[in-house]
This record gives C-alpha cells, sequence and structure tokens, in this order.
C-alpha cells in the first residue's frame, strides 16, 4: 500500500521552492484585497468637498438654489434673503 501523505508540490503543480512565493502570495492578497475594497467604499461615500453623504443645507442655501431653480424671482429672494438673516 502506498503513503496516505499530501506532497503540495504535486497538489498544485509546483516544484521546488516556488511553493512558498505562492502561499506567501495567498497570504498577502488576503490581506491587501479587504483594505483595497474598504477603501473603494470609502471614496464612494465621500464627497468632493470632504463631506460624507448629504450635509444638511441651511436655509440661505436652500433660498439660494431656488433662485436658481427659478422657483423665486431675484425680488422675492432678497426679500426672503432679509427675513432670513434677521
Amino acid at each position: 500500500m502506498g503513503s496516505h501523505m499530501i506532497n503540495h508540490e504535486t497538489m498544485y503543480g509546483l516544484s521546488g521552492g516556488i511553493y512558498w512565493v505562492f502561499m506567501l502570495f495567498r497570504g498577502v492578497a488576503g490581506f491587501i484585497l479587504p483594505l483595497i475594497l474598504l477603501y473603494l467604499i470609502y471614496r464612494f461615500l465621500k464627497r468632493k468637498d470632504g463631506e460624507f453623504l448629504q450635509k444638511s443645507e441651511t436655509p440661505l442655501e436652500r433660498l439660494k438654489m431656488r433662485l436658481v431653480k427659478g422657483e423665486i424671482t431675484k425680488e422675492e429672494y432678497e426679500e426672503l434673503k432679509k427675513i432670513i438673516e434677521n
């Protein structure tokens, strides 16, 4: 009867001292790949201005957006701006 021991060199098709390089690469990849994934998630969630997700707008910012969208006139903007600032 033959030996029941597993020969890793034969199992992975690697011969000589190259097996440890393969195992080292697996270990490094197992550590680096999750870090890269976490970094990509972080970059996806981070806005260009450095804030995460959506920051809350001030009333004046909302008023400016209404003016830009054409929802209010310049005169209405100036009147509402005075009310907000007081």
